[in-house]
């Protein structure tokens, strides 16, 4: 019989490379086996030859430095990782694009790393060494209307999917950002307006298509490989495979009631403590952020902002303003569809009007309780600091009640079931300049230290460029995450300097 194009190249392939990596016997559990994205790595590395033969076996394309592709391929949505370079950019047309490259890094000895909608707050999906594997050409939207599911390719953007399945009368609950990617996000956990309602953008996979460091392709859900499928669900990406597909549940995507409250800062501790009193009995089908900030001119304000799935604002609005006892000084309340407010949220309606570049450094805090008057006095103080400096930051609360937190803790590796709020610390730059970002970090260390005595830990998906914190993100799931880790990827195929 004669061999497939694709079997043809892989044979022929195999002759010009190294056909084994080195045991994993000494990988240290707390970093990677070979060199991170700035180090060196092990072995001769791809020839030309190589990269032709790999590009032969793809439907893809493979984009080597030199070539305008290359630099249009390489940048993330961040300009502080301009600089960096890897040795190629694979932009995969199909999930068998996906298990060549992987097979193809495996004889090499070649890292990789997955890419889906480069936002990576820490320039984790781009590497100087190893192959990044983009996605973004796997971004098919389909719905099967007997199951109410989804099936979304594991490069789409999610302004794509919300846009995609609208025309359906469906939605996946997910976050705001239009432009990053929905693996991504799935990985990491992903909160957005629906989480009260209907749980965390991983609470409704079904199933998912992965390729495992082995170069096979797997589909993995409840009762096929479940560790695996388990890990895949808040545990944050690039480490335990690459997701070429996602199965998801839908939810409706029905009027939404949406609502914004804006105080002086002078009631800010009140807001604080009325708007948390609210989170303990709010309904689910509400979702709110109360969110603190200065700006570069040194003013502060207080805002919050939610919405009401399926329902009118006014009543939420009436019980928020009750629960703090002070009118606001500006209210606006609408009745929009999903999608416009999914657009609003976004800022953007489509992918081209979402891919703007932008410089955003950002933190978290996980917050089991409700934060007490001394801890509410303890961020106004931060972001006061931060105002006095004529510095922009804003400290943002989100709800963590409702669905989301009613899932079992053991149900899916994302590790903060139970927990009352999460904050969002974040500082948006004009500029990418070194001297930017290390002012913001420190503005965010300084809130880190101020709240600690209140924080269990932090979210993955707003990781901070110190590997040595990662065990802050994964709380009690840790030493699970690294058994799975070990299995699937004994010899750290995937590689990024935040490894579990």
């Amino acid at each position: 019989m004669p061999l497939s194009r694709r079997a043809l190249i892989r044979a022929g392939a195999a002759g010009l490379v190294a056909t084994a990596l080195p045991s994993s016997g000494n990988a240290a559990n707390h970093g990677e086996h070979l060199a991170g994205p700035s180090g060196h790595v092990a072995g001769r590395g791809p020839r030309p030859a190589d990269w032709r033969a790999l590009a032969a076996s793809l439907d893809g394309t493979v984009e080597l430095p030199g070539t305008t592709a290359y630099e249009t391929a390489r940048r993330l949505v961040d300009p502080r990782f301009d600089g960096v370079r890897p040795p190629a950019v694979v932009r995969c047309a199909s999930g068998a694009d996906v298990t060549e490259v992987v097979r193809f890094a495996r004889r090499l000895r070649l890292p990789v790393v997955p890419r889906g909608g480069g936002h990576s707050y820490v320039g984790a999906s781009t590497s100087r060494t190893g192959v990044v594997l983009d996605l973004r050409r796997l971004d098919t939207v389909a719905y099967d209307a007997a199951t109410r599911s989804a099936t979304i390719g594991g490069g789409a953007r999610l302004i794509d999917v919300y846009n995609r399945l609208d025309t359906y009368g469906v939605a996946v609950p997910s976050g705001s950002c239009g432009s990053v990617g929905i693996g991504g996000i799935t990985l990491g956990g992903g909160i957005g307006m629906a989480a009260s309602t209907y749980g965390l953008t991983c609470d409704v996979v079904s199933a998912a298509e992965v390729v495992t460091a082995d170069g096979r392709r797997r589909t993995v859900d409840a009762a096929r490989e479940p560790d695996l499928f388990w890990a895949l669900r808040g545990a944050g990406g690039g480490q335990f495979g690459v997701v070429t597909a996602w199965r998801m549940r839908t939810h409706r995507a029905t009027p939404v009631g949406r609502f914004v409250l804006a105080y002086p800062w002078s009631d800010a501790a009140r807001v604080a403590a009325g708007w948390q009193a609210r989170l303990t009995v709010a309904p689910d089908e509400t979702w709110s952020s109360c969110q603190f900030a200065a700006d570069a001119r040194g003013r502060l304000s207080v805002r919050i902002s939610g919405v009401v799935l399926d329902g009118d604002p006014d009543a939420e609005v009436a019980a928020i303003v009750r629960a703090i006892g002070r009118e606001p000084r500006s209210v606006t309340l609408r009745r929009l569809s999903y999608l416009e407010v999914v657009h609003e949220r976004a800022g953007c309606d489509d992918a081209t009007s979402c891919a703007t570049r932008s410089t955003e450094l950002i933190g978290s805090e996980i917050f089991p309780r409700v934060l007490p008057g001394a801890g509410v006095a303890a961020l106004l103080a931060t972001v006061e600091r931060r105002a006095r400096a004529r510095r922009p930051g804003v400290a943002k609360l989100k709800r963590m009640t409702g669905a989301l937190g009613r899932v079992r803790p053991d149900a899916t590796a994302f590790a903060w079931r139970g927990a009352h709020t999460m904050l969002q610390w974040l500082v948006e730059s004009p500029t990418s300049d070194a001297a930017t970002a290390a002012d913001a970090y420190r503005w965010i260390a300084d809130g880190h230290r101020a709240m600690g005595r209140w924080s269990a830990g932090r979210y993955v998906n707003y990781l901070e460029p110190d590997p040595a914190l990662v065990p802050l993100y994964h709380g009690g799931q840790l030493a699970r995450l690294r058994r799975v880790r070990a299995a699937v990827d004994p010899q750290r195929l995937f590689r990024s300097p935040y490894a579990i």
